[in-house]
């Protein structure tokens, strides 16, 4: 079907008519320039398919990205199972008037894009920084809530999802919070606050974090509780800087310690979604011998990280 799409002859675009959705929308914008304008460094976009996916979005948003309307060819070739149904729902709609797509698909096509480019594709690529995470989980329920006066099939589905894996609002880790930026100096002082007054267990019991029950006044500060104290515990460090004007807390030394392992710490399931994909795609091919499939999903790996991707410029220096 590709061969026969002419991307040169227009494409559509995300029609948003209320207002709450239009201011999402602008943040949705500037965050993603700002992700697709880090430079080569371990905080760029780690493989061409997250920023095509960055790309597509701001495209259906009625954006030009900084590199123009780069329309690849959809392939086979992503590393990770959840990319297509993003890149490939994007084409779609964009070029669903060259297409014998009936109404009821470009409605649904809209609908799953619309999805993918307020909510998903955003909050997927700002969501590798642990400090950031406990503020993005919850600012994404605050917003599903809101998008079910909009879509509710949609918005209720992605919520009965989300609150499956609330992991990053326990009070374990809602305490990250205290070391984003994302959030205003006030809002951190006031969870420094409400942990020290909160008392700290003697000791903590093994199993898995109970998660948190939301409604629409819930705040970051409401998740803090005893066992947001597993922190300091687990690290082994002092919590006097809690009690300390912010701007004091860089010059702690556990606070410092504390903010590094928050910072570097893995909040995504990527690396597992990448050797999942990897393995069905080579489970079945070339060789039924276990010890041989292990040399060769190690000899893939170890292609893949020598050569990224497929452009000249890569494949004329190896």
């Amino acid at each position: 079907m590709w061969r026969y799409i002419n991307t040169e002859d227009g494409h559509r675009t995300l029609v948003l008519e209320d207002r709450s959705l239009k201011r999402i929308k602008e943040d949705v914008i500037a965050s993603l320039k700002r992700i697709l304008s880090v430079p080569d460094s371990k905080a760029a976009l780690p493989r061409d398919d997250y920023r095509e996916s960055a790309e597509l979005m701001l495209i259906l948003l009625g954006e030009t990205p900084e590199r123009g309307n780069h329309w690849m060819r959809p392939g086979a070739a992503h590393h990770a199972r959840w990319m297509p149904s993003i890149l490939y729902p994007a084409k779609m709609y964009a070029f669903s008037a060259q297409t014998a797509y009936d109404d009821n698909t470009i409605q649904k096509l809209e609908r799953m894009n619309k999805f993918n480019a307020l909510f998903y594709v955003n909050k997927w690529l700002s969501a590798s920084v642990g400090a950031d995470a406990p503020f993005n989980d919850l600012q994404l329920w605050h917003e599903l809530n809101e998008y079910r006066k909009h879509d509710a099939s949609v918005a209720n589905a992605a919520i009965n999802a989300m609150e499956r894996h609330l992991w990053y609002l326990t009070e374990e880790c809602a305490v990250f919070s205290v070391f984003s930026h994302r959030l205003s100096d006030a809002e951190r002082q006031q969870i420094a606050r409400q942990l020290s007054r909160t008392p700290r267990p003697k000791a903590f019991t093994k199993g898995q974090p109970r998660f948190p029950i939301l409604n629409n006044s819930t705040r970051l500060v409401h998740l803090i509780g005893p066992g947001s104290w597993f922190l300091f515990e687990c690290l082994h460090i002092g919590a006097e800087w809690l009690g300390k004007p912010i701007s004091s807390w860089p010059g702690d030394a556990d606070f410092l310690e504390a903010e590094t392992f928050v910072r570097h710490v893995k909040v995504v399931n990527d690396l597992s979604e990448r050797a999942v994909k990897l393995v069905q795609d080579f489970a079945t091919s070339i060789t039924n011998d276990e010890t041989q499939k292990q040399y060769l999903l190690q000899v893939v790996e170890y292609q893949r990280k020598a050569i990224p991707n497929f452009k000249k410029k890569t494949l004329s220096t190896k």
